[in-house]
């Protein structure tokens, strides 16, 4: 636990985030309906996808049909915690994703900050992430973190800092879903085939 405080104190101006319009259909979504019934609890399950209210003890799941997955945190005025939100992805769920969107960052007085753990089959990798709050073009704090590449992500924490909570109307945290890379095989065939008929046009009117 205290390395990955470390971890989060050093690599939150280090991450790869950036404020990004929310896509309406995401890879994994978690402001489908589907996930409705886990506001309230501290764990729920849709699919092969386990979302988590992990910490601090005592935190409840929110649920938001445009902001996604929260967690709602009990402690005494909401000061300096680390709001834990847990998600495993079993069976391939995770395969081939590219990149998380982090909603509700901005607490009404100061962005918010995390870190990204994410546990992929090629092992663990940190991102941190700001909620880069612009009162016209980002007004929720709203931030796409990018993973740099394409995994099969096996569970992914996000630790975000509550640094004041609600002193300041903070509503908390929420993951709206995940992104994953548009499979680009019908598309690179489809150029293969053209390239090869170009070939062969142009052999065929050589001589």
């Amino acid at each position: 636990m205290n390395k990955t405080i470390l971890l989060l104190l050093t690599a939150i101006f280090g991450g790869a985030a950036s404020a990004l319009a929310i896509p309406s259909t995401l890879a994994i979504d978690l402001r489908s309906s589907a996930w409705n019934s886990a506001g309230g609890t501290v764990q729920d399950t849709v699919g092969n996808v386990t979302a988590t209210a992990a910490y601090p003890p005592g935190s409840l799941l929110t649920w938001s049909s445009t902001a996604g997955l929260g967690i709602n945190s009990p402690s005494l005025l909401g000061l300096g915690t680390i709001d834990i939100l847990n998600f495993t992805l079993a069976a391939g769920a995770g395969e081939g994703l590219s990149g998380a969107w982090v909603t509700n960052l901005f607490n009404g007085l100061t962005d918010e900050a995390g870190l990204l753990v994410l546990n992929t089959t090629a092992g663990t990798d940190y991102i941190g992430f700001l909620g880069l709050q612009t009162k016209s073009q980002n007004p929720l704090g709203d931030e796409y973190v990018d993973f740099g590449g394409s995994y099969n992500v096996l569970s992914a924490s996000f630790y975000e800092v509550n640094a004041l909570g609600s002193l300041t109307g903070n509503q908390n945290y929420s993951v709206a879903g995940f992104s994953r890379v548009p499979d680009g095989g019908p598309t690179l065939m489809l150029l293969g085939i053209g390239l090869i008929s170009l070939m062969e046009f142009r052999r065929r009117f050589a001589f």
